[in-house]
């Protein structure tokens, strides 16, 4: 059976029609601009949750978790987070489970304190923003984390309607 990591992460995921107002906004909140990132997501087939490697410019790593729906954002339970896989740590996973889809999307990282935001656009033109508060340290509260993505949500106006459960893929 797999055991969670100790980690906390509650994320709020949302559609957007206006990259360049949340950059402004972002900057206003000076919110701290970590850099662009151009992500290849590789979604592999597993029982529970998503099995994902992400290849990117800055972010490469494979990560299996699930997201459930908690008081208006969702809260990730984290199995495995490995951090700049390794050749062998690839062919493993390529050779143990199912390839069953891949994201494409151009992402900008920003940070505020323990806040993660990405400003996301794949090819097709659609975009996205991602509210991410992480607690590796054990230093916040579940609600205190969730509280965090709300006010954020509330201070950038994101309409609640404009919300997407479980990212832009969904198993």
């Amino acid at each position: 059976m797999m055991q969670p990591l100790d980690y906390k992460d509650y994320t709020l995921k949302a559609r957007i029609t206006d990259l360049a107002r949340f950059h402004e906004l972002l900057k206003e909140l000076s919110a701290t601009f970590v850099g662009t990132d151009h992500q290849l997501d590789h979604y592999f087939a597993t029982n529970k949750g998503k099995l994902k490697w992400r290849q990117g410019t800055i972010e490469n790593l494979i990560t299996h978790y699930e997201r459930i729906a908690e008081h208006g954002a969702e809260r990730t339970i984290v199995y495995r987070y490995d951090l700049h896989p390794t050749p062998e740590d690839l062919d493993e996973l390529r050779r143990s489970s199912q390839l069953i889809q891949i994201i494409e999307k151009t992402r900008h990282i920003y940070l505020i304190g323990h806040i993660k935001i990405h400003l996301d656009q794949l090819p097709s033109g659609d975009q996205f923003i991602e509210i991410e508060a992480i607690d590796r340290t054990n230093q916040f509260s579940h609600a205190e984390l969730i509280q965090h993505c709300l006010e954020l949500q509330q201070k950038l106006s994101i309409p609640s309607e404009n919300l997407i459960p479980t990212g832009y893929f969904s198993i």
